[in-house]
């Protein structure tokens, strides 16, 4: 009888991804995630935090998807606002990004911003997706700091 093994050449496991943090941040076991880290510290009870996602889609599926995805979940939210997506490279790697945030009722303003990168391999799409967010009173200071964690990813296939 074949064995069939994961990961293997015929069900690859996601892509590998690495990123750098500040010595105040560790990481967060969060299901779901391929990696997920916080700042150990919040003065506002909202710490600020990055999590990334690996996903295999099909061959059909583009960046456009992802975006209409965020889209939908952001317009379920209070306030809710997509800006416009923007591209930047990471690691010679191409990203689309895009900054989307609502009110939470406990927490206030939620600001995340989103990068997608992905791969096709054969009629599967591997997808990463990386979330940076900040939120409450501390939000627009926190903003950088997530930022330039996110500005470290490295992905490996």
């Amino acid at each position: 009888m074949p064995e069939l093994k994961y990961p293997s050449e015929t069900f690859p496991g996601p892509p590998g991804v690495t990123i750098d943090v500040p010595e105040t941040w560790a990481p967060v076991r969060v299901g779901g995630t391929l990696l997920s880290c916080r700042r150990v510290e919040s003065d506002q009870g909202f710490a600020p935090n990055v999590v990334i996602r690996g996903f295999q889609r099909t061959s059909d599926f583009t960046m456009r998807h992802a975006l209409q995805e965020l889209r939908g979940f952001v317009a379920q939210q209070q306030d809710g606002h997509v800006d416009e997506p923007f591209e930047l490279e990471l690691g010679e790697v191409p990203f689309v990004g895009v900054n989307v945030s609502w009110v939470d009722e406990q927490i206030g303003t939620i600001v995340q911003i989103h990068l997608f990168a992905g791969s096709r391999r054969g009629r599967i799409v591997d997808l990463i997706q990386a979330t940076g967010s900040v939120g409450g009173g501390d939000a627009q200071s926190a903003y950088a700091e997530v930022q330039q964690v996110l500005r470290t990813i490295r992905v490996a296939s």
